[in-house]
């Protein structure tokens, strides 16, 4: 068989042309650190390098998320302990109010700063992140968690949702609270209220011009005069005389006092106490025939709350001597959510709400930090699988690459020599 010399060059030219290509493969890969430039390059590794990074970038988002709970997660922590120091302080200013040795002007300045706790608290409970989204506003977190209305009473505009981001496959975290549950679900012994209804409370009882006292006393004969709505209310108080103590329930309205009068008369058989209506005072009379002390106290008022505290229902319990003459001063009772002797307990407990809602948060935060353990580990584990696929043994592809151009060299000395010769000396 014979072979031409344009068909032996060619030939030639195209063996160096792929020695070229391998050599300029391997110089990239070396260059790259890279193994694989290509999945023809080894499309079993390929499959397998691909799925370990898709699974490296799964993690590093992990990784962010995490991050992004932890900071969220510490600065609701935060708020709430700063929540829990404004109700701290506001219980000290109840108790400083409390104190009878502080007149009205002392009164009055204990109010001003405790005015300045509400707007606090309100200022706490609107808090933003860094993206300036709500922590307390629910997934309503574009907008204010809490707004005060012209009257002063502060509603929820929020949600009941919890924001959570993705820390695994199959785990979330929650990353905020929802403020209707955090400062709106307080469970005192009268019923749940909200943080800023006690707040609310503690400005009312502060102030001197708001002044209600724990009980009324009086022995033998008491007289009730009331500051009432129009429309009907329902009281219910415990009343003690002689042979006992009752409650009492009545429904009450201006100059309508008969229900009163009835019920309390219902019960005289365990109080030893009896009701009359004086038509000329427009009062309640209360009698003990044993000449015992009549005790009025724990009052519920229908629909009375913090808020409405300075216009509230009221009775003025006096007492009367045998003449009909009153004792002493009368004593001012209204509802005792609105008795300062009567909030301390009630703040305590929402400390305890907020207590409770900030252990949750450290749950969250103690879940955070170990599933960041978990992830940061899976992510070497996989950052060692890329490497083994996909990074480049140096060494093992400059020796083969010096192979690779010594060979070359070589193949085209050859050619070389054979091109200088003519047919002649083949045919010699």
């Amino acid at each position: 068989m014979q072979i031409s010399t344009k068909l032996f060059n060619e030939q030639q030219v195209a063996q160096f042309g792929k020695l070229n290509e391998k050599v300029q493969g391997i110089q990239e890969k070396i260059s790259t650190g890279q193994n694989i430039l290509k999945a023809s390059d080894d499309p079993l590794a390929a499959v397998n390098l691909s799925a370990a990074k898709e699974q490296q970038s799964m993690l590093t988002q992990f990784e962010n998320n995490i991050d992004s709970a932890r900071r969220r997660l510490g600065l609701a922590d935060s708020t709430l302990q700063e929540s829990i120091n404004v109700l701290t302080r506001i219980s000290e200013l109840t108790v400083q109010a409390a104190n009878g040795a502080y007149g009205p002007n002392e009164r009055l300045a204990l109010l001003a700063e405790a005015q300045e706790m509400t707007k606090l608290m309100v200022e706490i409970a609107n808090t933003r992140d860094a993206q300036g989204q709500s922590l307390f506003a629910g997934y309503k977190s574009a907008g204010v968690a809490f707004t005060m209305t012209p009257n002063g009473k502060i509603d929820y505009q929020g949600d009941r949702g919890v924001s959570a981001l993705q820390i695994s496959e199959n785990m979330t975290i929650g990353t905020s609270l929802d403020g209707g549950t955090v400062f709106g679900r307080v469970d005192t012994g009268s019923g749940r209220k909200s943080v800023f209804d006690l707040l609310q409370a503690a400005v009312s009882a502060i102030d001197p011009a708001n002044d209600l006292s724990v009980q009324g006393s009086a022995i033998a004969k008491a007289e009730l005069r009331f500051e009432l709505p129009r429309d009907p209310e329902e009281w219910s108080f415990s009343l003690t005389g002689t042979d006992g103590t009752a409650t009492i329930t009545a429904s009450l309205a201006d100059g309508k006092y008969s229900d009163l009068v009835t019920a309390i008369n219902a019960q005289t058989a365990f109080t030893g106490v009896t009701a009359a209506y004086n038509a000329v005072s427009n009062r309640v009379e209360l009698t003990d025939p044993a000449n015992g002390r009549i005790i009025m106290q724990d009052i519920s008022i229908e629909n009375v709350t913090s808020a409405d505290a300075k216009t509230a229902s009221n009775v003025y319990f006096s007492s009367i001597d045998g003449t009909g003459n009153e004792i002493g001063q009368a004593r001012r009772l209204g509802d005792s959510d609105l008795v300062i002797a009567n909030l301390g307990k009630d703040i305590a407990a929402a400390v305890s709400h907020l207590s409770v809602q900030q252990a949750y948060i450290g749950a969250q935060m103690n879940k955070a930090e170990r599933q960041l353990d978990v992830v940061s580990q899976r992510k070497i584990a996989v950052s060692e699988d890329v490497a083994r696929i996909g990074d480049a043994d140096l060494a093992a592809l400059v020796t083969e690459l010096q192979a690779m151009l010594t060979n070359k060299d070589a193949a085209q000395q050859a050619f070389a020599k054979i091109g200088q010769q003519s047919l002649f000396d083949f045919i010699r």
